[in-house]
C-alpha cells in the first residue's frame, strides 16, 4: 500500500489553477506542480492518473470561475449587459482562464453553443427582453462575437477600452440588433 499523499487533490488543483493563472496551460507539468507544492511529483500521480486529468480538473475549475463571473449583477445595468460586461472582465481579470477556455482549441467544440451558460443568457434575453426563439439566438450569437472581440483584445493586449467605454458600445451593438431584429 502507498503512503498517504501529503497534499490532498483540492490542494493539487488550487496549486495546478495558481500555474495556469501565472503562465498559462503550457506552464503546468507535473515538475512545475510539484514545486508549487513543495513536493515530489509522486504525490499528485497517487491522486491523479495523469497531468491530463490534472488539466480537465483546471479547466473544470476555470469553468466554475467563469460560471461565477457572468452571473454577477452590476449595480445600474440589466443583467443582460452585466454578462457581456462580466465576460469581458472575466478576459481582463482572469486571462489565462480566459484564453484556456475561448481562445484554444484545446476543446475542438464551438465556443458559442458548448457552454452551459448559453442557456443563462438566453434565458436572461427573454425574461428582461421578453425575445424568444431564433431572434434570441441570433442576438445572443452576434452579441457574443461583439464582446468576445472586445474582450480577446484585452486578453491579448492589442487594445485597451475604458469600462465606461465598453458599456457604450455594448449598449450601441444592442440597440442596434434589436432595432434590426424588429424590421
Amino acid at each position: 500500500m502507498p503512503p498517504k499523499p501529503k497534499v490532498t487533490k483540492e490542494q493539487v488543483i488550487e496549486a495546478a489553477a495558481h500555474i495556469v493563472r501565472e503562465q498559462g496551460m503550457s506552464g503546468l507539468t507535473a515538475k512545475s506542480l510539484a514545486a508549487q507544492l513543495h513536493c515530489s511529483t509522486q504525490p499528485i500521480f497517487w491522486l491523479f492518473e495523469g497531468m491530463e486529468e490534472v488539466r480537465s480538473a483546471v479547466t473544470a475549475k476555470a469553468l466554475e470561475k467563469f460560471d461565477e463571473y457572468l452571473r454577477t449583477q452590476v449595480a445600474d445595468v440589466s443583467a443582460y449587459k452585466a454578462i457581456g460586461l462580466n465576460y469581458i472582465r472575466f478576459a481582463a481579470e482572469e486571462t489565462e482562464f480566459f484564453k484556456l477556455l475561448f481562445m484554444s482549441q484545446s476543446s475542438g467544440k464551438d465556443i458559442l453553443t458548448s457552454h452551459t451558460e448559453q442557456a443563462y443568457v438566453l434565458q436572461v434575453l427573454e425574461q428582461e427582453e421578453n425575445i424568444k426563439g431564433t431572434r434570441a439566438q441570433d442576438i445572443y450569437e452576434e452579441m457574443w462575437l461583439f464582446s468576445h472581440g472586445i474582450a480577446t483584445m484585452i486578453a491579448t493586449g492589442t487594445a485597451t477600452f475604458t469600462p465606461e467605454r465598453i458599456r457604450e458600445m455594448l449598449t450601441a451593438v444592442y440597440r442596434g440588433l434589436i432595432k434590426s431584429s424588429q424590421e
